[in-house]
């Protein structure tokens, strides 16, 4: 089964997940006189979207061959699957098709995206799952149910016992269907991966590999809850194994692994006799390797399109590198991972670079192109280079953006942040940069930004612009430069009082607490509200409580 998920994450920097799937065990129970051997049907279900459902039968087409290259083996017994319109229409066809109770047939469903199962050759794909959202989406959802059957098969049924490695069965599909998707033009698996280290990095707890050894159905669907981000840690450690145990053969060796474990007492048998190395063996390697890989400073993978000239691509990946050195100076740590930054020329260019890159149909592309300066959508961060013209403006959105993501990255993805000391952060970071180029000293700009907000008249206050809906209004109240003015000098407050490591801090008790507001108490021994009155004695004027 997938978990259901958000992918995209734009300017707001909304969470993004992309995670794996849950097989049922068992024997098979269909008769393979009644289906051709190892054809698949698609059955729809209160009417799926039919771009879904184009994109289903375009992974079905082509599992069978991409399987069989990919590690020379065929799926022998026939599988029907099913495309549902609707939560409700999936909860049902897990109830009547897989005989699942009701009340267990709504909790998958609530949980899920797709589940498998191999002993009655049926797979259920529920078409508005938040993993179903794209096309390279709906093409690896269904390469990994599809791949759930081919485990089941091989394994005689052994696939999901709880002798055996979840991990490596989850990991496993997902990997397959991530290259079922490059295969189709889609995401290529290297995209893949630079996402599951980028969801992992920015989230606030995770799964331990040893929670993803031996699991029974009941620890399966516990370790099916988003914060636990186990489909993402699985995927981690298989796409590891088969980077430095089976290189250039991965496929060839998961099918082996699942022969082998329809033989074997016990998934670690099947592991050390696959892959060469003791299971123990093998995650105390990971551990080490990921402990260290989380210390990494960011690797930028620059991209270019076409009217981008070569001069600005080189300025823009020294200013990423300058920014990097004055976060460590800053905060004493940088942003982690690895990010592809594609550099559109202007605004149509970025709407088609968001279709190219994200799967997102032209209609949205172009209303987020034409509303946005970057987007960032997992490992990928386009940037409309046509916005910047001159080089104040190359520093400063440079240093802005990737204090942004580092802030996000650092702080756990919280389910609601602080906005105004988000984008305040941001701005005030890119401006730190201005002042580091020799664009005039942060004192200077902080009695600009004061003067600014004396001559306003009327301001908003800071407590109104904690959510990302009143911050969006009181913009449209006082106007955009109004709000990120206050915004800015706001946090430059904090800074002078509490010094740049607050910010830090700041980040880091809320990833702790998964709470920015009880966070900001702790860091600063005050709310918001009692924040303000310290901003109004600065201005020497109230801010308005205006709803």
């Amino acid at each position: 089964m997938r978990k259901t998920s958000r992918c995209l994450l734009l300017i707001s920097l909304a969470a993004a997940l992309l995670a794996g799937g849950l097989a049922v065990h068992g024997f098979w129970q269909g008769s393979m006189n009644s289906r051709e051997e190892g054809s698949i049907e698609i059955i729809g279900e209160a009417e799926p979207d039919p771009a879904a459902v184009k994109d289903v039968r375009q992974a079905v087409e082509a599992f069978p061959s991409v399987l069989e290259s990919t590690t020379g083996i065929r799926l022998h017994h026939p599988v029907k699957v099913y495309v549902t319109g609707s939560e409700q229409s999936y909860q049902n066809v897990l109830k009547d098709a897989f005989h699942l109770s009701a009340e267990e047939a709504g909790e998958i469903a609530a949980l899920s995206g797709g589940w498998t199962g191999g002993r009655r050759g049926l797979t259920a794909i529920n078409a508005k799952a938040g993993v179903m959202s794209t096309p390279a989406d709906r093409i690896s959802t269904t390469g990994h149910e599809l791949f759930h059957q081919v485990q089941y098969e091989l394994s005689r049924g052994r696939d999901t016992d709880e002798k055996a490695l979840f991990w490596l069965e989850e990991g496993s599909a997902d990997y397959f269907g991530a290259v079922l998707a490059s295969h189709l033009g889609q995401r290529p698996v290297d995209k893949w991966m630079m996402d599951v280290k980028a969801e992992l990095l920015g989230a606030a707890e995770t799964a331990s590999p040893d929670q993803l050894q031996h699991n029974n159905l009941e620890q399966r669907k516990a370790l099916m809850k988003k914060n636990l981000h186990s489909y993402a840690m699985s995927d981690l450690m298989s796409w590891y194994l088969l980077s430095t145990r089976a290189e250039g053969i991965e496929c060839r060796k998961l099918g082996e692994y699942f022969e082998r474990l329809g033989q074997a007492e016990r998934g670690e048998q099947a592991f050390q006799e696959t892959f060469g190395i003791a299971l123990d063996d093998f995650l105390r390697e990971f551990r080490v390797w990921w402990q260290q890989e989380q210390k990494k400073e960011a690797v930028f993978h620059f991209v270019s399109r076409k009217g981008v000239r070569e001069e600005l691509a080189d300025e823009l990946a020294r200013q990423a590198q300058l920014a990097q050195q004055s976060f460590q100076s800053h905060f004493g740590g940088t942003l982690h991972g690895e990010y592809q930054i594609v550099l559109a020329s202007d605004q149509q260019d970025l709407s088609r670079a968001v279709q190219e890159f994200c799967g997102m149909n032209p209609e949205k592309a172009g209303t987020l192109a034409a509303s946005s300066l970057w987007i960032e959508n997992g490992s990928t961060v386009l940037i409309n280079v046509g916005q910047l013209d001159t080089r104040r403006q190359q520093i400063f959105s440079m240093g802005t953006m990737l204090m942004r993501i580092m802030q996000s990255q650092r702080s756990g993805h919280p389910a609601e942040d602080m906005e105004w000391l988000v984008r305040g952060a941001g701005y005030v970071m890119g401006t730190v940069r201005l002042s580091e180029s020799g664009y005039g000293a942060l004192t200077q700009y902080r009695q600009a930004w004061l003067s600014v907000l004396r001559q306003s008249g009327r301001l908003p206050p800071l407590s109104r612009m904690e959510t990302a809906d009143g911050y969006q209004s009181a913009a449209e109240e006082f106007s955009e430069d109004t709000v990120s003015v206050l915004a800015e000098y706001a946090v430059l407050r904090l800074v002078d009082r509490y010094g740049w490591q607050s910010l830090a801090e700041w980040q880091d008790k809320t990833r702790l607490t998964g709470d920015s507001r009880r966070a900001f108490r702790q860091v600063y021994g005050q709310d918001c509200r009692s924040f303000e009155k310290s901003i109004e004695s600065s201005l020497g004027q109230s801010l308005l409580y205006t709803k």
